[in-house]
């Protein structure tokens, strides 16, 4: 890959760890073409969703979903040995997932082979509300922090940034930016952008609205989440929980705590909703007491809204050649569409834009990708890069 050139159009977490690995497998050059990162965004722009994320690791995939869990198995690896680096922001803590009751067609997981400490909640550990529970090991990601040092990353490794006034109207528009004016790839990370990109004008997009609170409570050192409707359980009854309420606790290493929230599909509102806003908070603190101490709520930090860049036939990871208006033959790559497991997925997603590319350009691919970036980023001493 040492002579080919990649523009990646999108600087969210899926943008910036595909340009980052890009450039770890020796791409001759990576531009990153966005008119919003994560240090520079607007925080009403309603198609940038990285900075809005509670950002930890709890798998959608289910049972039979296998592209999904591939993607997620290989993230959870490569966050878990990231959070030996004090600087990305990656937070290692217990993760709980409570039910109303166990169900009655329960069976463990598929992640239970490889997540670290996998076992039912103890009865101490579970809320008056509910009655059965699991629990694993897990990552939370301080997003502002993360995102920095991806973007960081990037340019120690030679990447350059653009950033663009306005969205791009299509695809072709990144050689403007491009150096020379040309590239051999393009990557398509856009999110719910690529509802609207020229050329892609994906009408399978749509938004899922995501109301949250940030709170100061550095007193919570675990992340909680009720029953998930995207693969995974089910609880009594067979009918989601999530599939009524969304209910999850997501702290970060700085003591600063998201406390979620809605899944409103086709809801693409960025007002804050203050009787969502009490609703959330009374559900956070039925499934996680320690947020009150002394009988004193939570400190409010802020109130924030995003929107999911969901897709119909679940996120579009797949290659091309296109001819441009200039008869230019181009490899254009998609990935986006990865609604609320952007950055649970980020990694095994990025991994796989690289293998794609490679087998295109003819070039052998390495299933160590991974496994090379984590030793040159985290060093030897490398906790758990057993990809």
């Amino acid at each position: 890959m040492d002579k080919t050139r990649v523009a990646v159009l999108g600087a969210g977490v899926q943008g910036l760890s595909t340009a980052l690995l890009l450039l770890h497998s020796g791409a001759a050059s990576v531009t990153v073409v966005a008119h919003a990162r994560g240090d520079r965004f607007d925080a009403r722009d309603p198609s940038f969703a990285s900075p809005k994320a509670g950002a930890n690791w709890q798998t959608f995939a289910g049972d039979a979903d296998h592209r999904l869990q591939e993607y997620d198995e290989a993230t959870y690896y490569t966050l878990w040995s990231l959070s030996f680096l004090p600087q990305c922001g990656i937070w290692r803590l217990p993760g709980f997932q409570f039910f109303d009751e166990k169900p009655a067609d329960f069976k463990h997981p598929w992640y239970a082979r490889f997540t670290k400490g996998y076992a039912f909640a103890s009865e101490d550990e579970l809320p008056p509300s509910k009655k059965f529970g699991i629990k694993y090991e897990t990552v939370t990601m301080n997003v502002p922090k993360y995102l920095t040092w991806l973007t960081e990353r990037v340019k120690a490794m030679g990447g350059t940034f653009i950033q663009v006034s306005q969205p791009l109207a299509h695809w072709e528009d990144a050689f403007k930016h491009v150096k020379g004016g040309k590239a051999d790839v393009v990557v398509n990370c856009t999110a719910l952008g690529s509802a609207t990109l020229g050329g892609v004008e994906d009408k399978e997009m749509y938004p899922v609205r995501g109301q949250t609170i940030l709170v100061r409570a550095p007193q919570v050192q675990r992340t909680i989440g009720t029953a998930l409707s995207l693969g995974g359980y089910r609880g009594a009854n067979n009918q989601a929980e999530a599939e009524k309420k969304v209910t999850y606790v997501i702290p970060r290493e700085d003591g600063i705590v998201i406390l979620g929230g809605t899944y409103q599909k086709g809801n693409g509102s960025m007002e804050i909703d203050m009787k969502t806003a009490d609703d959330i908070m009374s559900r956070c603190i039925a499934i996680c007491p320690e947020l009150v101490q002394g009988g004193r709520l939570p400190e409010i930090v802020e109130h924030s809204v995003g929107l999911r860049p969901a897709r119909y036939g679940d996120c579009r990871l797949d290659n091309q050649y296109l001819k441009t208006s200039t008869g230019m033959d181009v490899l254009f790559v998609n990935n986006y569409g990865h609604g609320g497991y952007g950055y649970q997925s980020s990694w095994g997603c990025a991994s796989t834009v690289v293998k794609m590319i490679r087998r295109a350009i003819g070039v052998a691919h390495d299933d160590k990708t991974l496994t090379a970036f984590l030793r040159d980023t985290v060093g030897a001493e490398s906790r758990e890069s057993k990809l």
